[in-house]
């Protein structure tokens, strides 16, 4: 099984991610501060094209001579240029989102090779000690307690899911993963088809809601 199983492994570290994810943030701020600077500009064309309707309508009732041509022609040259402005803002924008786009994924998980390992059978504490109580019992001449088999309850224990030489994987924990994700990572990876009881099962001390980054974990191979 180790031999057809894929073998994952990624050269990316931590502080590759942690590099990632700072030029990510970096890159989202610089775009709201050009969408910004885009919007501000949108505004101050929107109010010179109405200063210039105004401008017009003055010298359209006051006459040609209250506004000169040299005062429109400069109002439409703040126009160019203030649009000259915000086509190279939307340049940038469009330069960044692409800078973005270009910037590698996020690392897979790196899985190990499965490696078989049984548990311990599970000995009866009371086994050893039944013969030596029945003997004193008798050398003592008192009858031992005895319970009616019909009356007596009897406690059904849970079967395991899993068998005693079944293989798993080692997973450290990362940061900010709950369990759930780290099933669904390896049932995607692999193939697998691990539900909550088997993990469960196969990490008898582990507390679902309380994982840490470093914690190792325990999955177990279900097909």
């Amino acid at each position: 099984m180790g031999g057809n199983t894929p073998r994952l492994r990624a050269e990316i570290t931590p502080e590759d991610i942690r590099q990632l994810q700072t030029r990510f943030q970096q890159a989202e701020e610089s775009e709201e501060r050009l969408r910004a600077r885009i919007q501000k500009l949108e505004a101050t064309v929107a109010e010179l094209r109405s200063q210039i309707g105004d401008v017009r309508s003055v010298a359209a009732s006051a006459g040609k001579e209250a506004v000169t041509q040299e005062q429109l022609r400069k109002v439409l040259d703040q126009l160019k240029e203030l649009d000259r402005r915000r086509q190279e803002d939307n340049e940038k924008v469009v330069q960044q989102i692409k800078r973005l786009a270009d910037l590698p994924a996020p690392p897979p998980p790196v899985f190990d090779d499965p490696k078989p390992r049984g548990r311990k059978p599970v000995t009866d504490p009371g086994a050893g000690t039944s013969g030596s109580a029945s003997s004193q019992g008798s050398q003592a001449g008192k009858p031992e307690p005895r319970t009616d088999p019909k009356t007596e309850p009897k406690a059904e224990a849970a079967k395991p899911l899993l068998p005693p030489d079944y293989e798993f994987y080692d997973h450290l924990v990362r940061d900010g993963q709950s369990l759930g994700q780290i099933i669904n990572e390896y049932n995607k990876g692999y193939g697998l088809k691990v539900r909550l009881k088997h993990v469960l099962e196969a990490n008898p001390k582990l507390r679902p809601e309380r994982l840490v980054p470093g914690q190792k974990v325990r999955i177990p191979v279900v097909k």
